[in-house]
């Protein structure tokens, strides 16, 4: 696991480190967001959106109508919010990993899969807190449809999902727990996915370098990278992805009371029955793997660049 230079203070590594994960998630997100966008609209089945889904046509019609309607900005419809928590979450997700897989993993013979997948769940349960209000806004952002002149703005997001929050009639006494529907199942998801992208990058990673010859890793760095990359966020995917969709449907949900976790189970079920767990997985596989690929190599990049 990578320390700090010698004659490098710990915190001048922290800020290169956060960096260098910042740098990395900003430019994964953004170079996904008009897929992200449909995967929100598929999962919350959006009536605009639902002819669409089913198929792999339909993500390029549903692009397609996107622009039409849209224009280009529509693309990116709440990808503001999404770097403004992409970034951070990334700068504290690398930097915590990093920490984590030092303390947890200081020898070769410690680094088991069970503290591979505990070193990348732990970051991403340490930034849910402050990151999942702005991931919610995003969503809200990203389902909306009804007004295709007029792109809805961060604000408005924000003073609707505030004044949504009553409970048996009364308005919530903590409003702020509006911005938090869908948490517990997305600390829930945290675990595994994140976790399982680290364990994946990690043994993928040791594998190679006892596999290929030391020059064969040089030349050929960023491929490889990109390759483990896509496969840690392929598998990740594909495994948690129901929990995935059960959590958008709990942040899309804006009625006067906050639906449970057994009740969007329930309504899931009936409306796509177990197939309504996967929908818009086609275009969640599209979005995730390149996301995952750009962002970690990204990171080793960013890494050298800044010396650490």
């Amino acid at each position: 696991m990578p320390t700090p230079a010698d004659g490098r203070s710990n915190l001048d590594y922290t800020v290169r480190s956060a960096l260098a994960g910042g740098i990395a998630g900003g430019i994964a997100k953004t170079a996904v967001a008009p897929l992200d966008r449909i995967k929100i609209l598929f999962q919350t089945r959006n009536t605009d959106f639902q002819r669409f889904s089913g198929t792999w046509r339909g993500i390029g019609d549903a692009l397609n109508f996107i622009l039409r309607t849209q224009g280009i900005p529509g693309l990116f419809q709440g990808n503001t919010l999404t770097l403004a928590r992409a970034i951070p979450h990334a700068a504290i997700g690398y930097t915590v990993y990093e920490k984590a897989a030092r303390l947890l993993m200081p020898t070769p013979d410690t680094q088991t899969s069970f503290r591979r997948l505990l070193a990348g769940a732990i970051p991403g349960l340490a930034a849910m807190p402050v990151i999942y209000p702005f991931e919610l806004i995003r969503v809200r952002m990203a389902i909306e449809t009804k007004n295709y002149t007029k792109r809805l703005s961060p604000w408005t997001a924000i003073h609707t999902i505030w004044k949504e929050g009553h409970s048996n009639g009364r308005i919530t006494p903590l409003p702020i727990l509006n911005f938090y529907r869908g948490f517990t199942v997305s600390a829930l998801g945290t675990i595994p996915y994140r976790g399982g992208i680290f364990l994946v990058w990690e043994t993928l990673n040791a594998y190679s370098r006892k596999a290929l010859k030391p020059e064969t890793l040089k030349s050929h760095q960023s491929r490889i990278h990109l390759l483990v990359g896509a496969i840690a966020g392929t598998t990740s995917q594909i495994v948690t992805y129901p929990l995935e969709v059960v959590r958008r449907t709990q942040q899309a949900h804006g009625g006067p009371r906050m639906i449970g976790m057994r009740e969007t189970v329930r309504r899931i079920w009936r409306s796509g029955g177990w197939r309504g767990f996967y929908v818009g997985l086609g275009v969640g596989l599209m979005k995730q793997v390149p996301m995952h690929s750009i962002s970690l190599t990204v990171w080793q990049v960013a890494k050298r660049l800044l010396d650490i």
